[in-house]
């Protein structure tokens, strides 16, 4: 059996053009630091494997044109905390400056994030294989949950303050030798336990909450509220505020009665009224991004095309020819 670094980190390392190198004492001694640099971009990569359990990752890239950075890897669960992230995003999985990132994958699923020029990411992470949640924690204590549904309650989440301060040790610390060893051991187990307590209070909390006629009517009217509002910054904040519930309660009412989360709604209802402007204006792709509440025009473009299939332009051009079509069977 391929062990964690073949799994995982070995085509993305080729297919990226990293090199390893002498690490230097902006990383701890213990791990290995690997350079990349061409066209696209440059950065670096520190990664600590410990045995085939886990992986302890930092890492800084630039990227100077825009391109997709796209490769399959095997099963794991990843947890990580962004310092930056400047016009890069992922279709799959959460990433914002300083909201807690978890990605739950799959084998043989796509890796794919998207960056525009002049972009720029800086990440600490912690990769995690399946050989530690599925046999080594049931080892540890019997048969038990499945730990990566507790991870997933807590992504996107930006008041955990204690997981950053784990995050921050981990990505300071300079130890070596088996002292290194220890300590990683201790911050993945740390991590996991606070994991596994913050997602259950969260469930105890939910239990408790009740849904009331005027919580279904206040986000009845959320759609409306947020086709007004499309070429602002729309936030979950915001919008439990304007229904009037807490955080954790929206999310999940939301959930239940849209039956997806408001970030995906919010996309939906950009990207229909993207369609509607291609087809009743003229107006430039720019002002329909600019419109619906994109200031990127290269985020916007990508969005549309996940969501609709095809890029602006080409849709915008297709509508044309269909009406053309139709002019002359009439």
């Amino acid at each position: 059996m391929k062990g964690l670094k073949e799994n995982i980190y070995q085509d993305a390392f080729c297919l990226w053009d990293f090199e390893p190198t002498v690490p230097s004492n902006k990383y701890g001694p213990s791990g290995s630091l690997y350079l990349c640099s061409n066209k696209m971009g440059h950065g670096e990569y520190w990664v600590h494997f410990h045995e085939n359990l886990f992986a302890i990752n930092v890492y800084e890239m630039f990227f100077e044109e825009p391109g997709v950075m796209r490769y399959q890897h095997a099963e794991h669960l990843s947890i990580c905390l962004y310092e930056d992230v400047t016009n890069i995003w992922a279709s799959n999985y959460h990433i914002e400056p300083g909201a807690v990132s978890v990605y739950v994958a799959q084998d043989k699923q796509e890796y794919r994030v998207q960056f525009g020029a002049k972009s720029h990411i800086k990440a600490t992470s912690i990769t995690i294989s399946p050989d530690y949640y599925r046999e080594y924690l049931q080892r540890r204590f019997g048969t038990i949950p499945d730990v990566r549904e507790a991870f997933i309650k807590i992504d996107g989440r930006k008041d955990f303050p204690e997981l950053v301060s784990v995050f921050r040790r981990m990505r300071d610390y300079r130890g070596d030798g088996m002292a290194a060893d220890l300590f990683y051991e201790g911050i993945v187990a740390e991590v996991v336990g606070l994991v596994v307590k913050r997602a259950a209070d969260i469930e105890a909390a939910e239990k408790c909450m009740t849904f009331t006629q005027e919580d279904a009517l206040a986000l009845d009217g959320l759609e409306s509220y947020v086709q007004q509002h499309l070429d602002q910054r729309l936030t979950v904040e915001q919008m439990a505020r304007q229904c009037c519930m807490g955080l954790t309660k929206f999310k999940r009412s939301f959930k239940n009665y849209y039956g997806c989360t408001p970030a995906v709604f919010v996309r939906r209802v950009r990207m229909t009224r993207a369609q509607e402007l291609l087809e009743q204006t003229d107006d430039c792709v720019a002002l329909v991004a600019s419109a619906v509440g994109y200031r990127k025009v290269d985020a916007f473009s990508s969005v549309f095309k996940r969501f609709i299939g095809v890029l602006p332009g080409a849709y915008r051009e297709r509508l044309r020819c269909e009406a053309g079509e139709k002019a002359d069977k009439e």
